[in-house]
């Protein structure tokens, strides 16, 4: 059975959209699923980010911009936030 969050994404899932900054942290540490996650720091909390269509093994196209904040649109599924959509934001937005 696959309980990944892209198997729960359903029609009752919330888009929302979160301004945070993205850092690196090591995911399921001490697991044979351990990796370097990225992960938002919002106001609204933590979560391991990812884009919503992308393969969950393949490297993450956030990872280049850790240390930055962004502004990301998408559904919190569990403990990921799963984006359609992203952009840096700058000191002026």
């Amino acid at each position: 059975m696959n309980t990944s969050a892209d198997n729960k994404m359903d029609s009752n899932t919330t888009t929302i959209t979160l301004r945070g900054r993205l850092i690196l942290r090591m995911f399921a540490q001490h697991s044979k699923s351990e990796h370097m996650g990225v992960y938002i720091v919002s106001d609204q909390g933590e979560y391991l980010i990812r884009p919503a269509a992308g393969n969950p093994f393949a490297e993450n196209p956030l990872m280049p911009m850790a240390g930055k904040i962004i502004s990301a649109t998408g559904v919190i599924v569990d403990y990921v936030f799963l984006v359609t959509s992203w952009q840096e934001v700058t000191d002026n937005d």
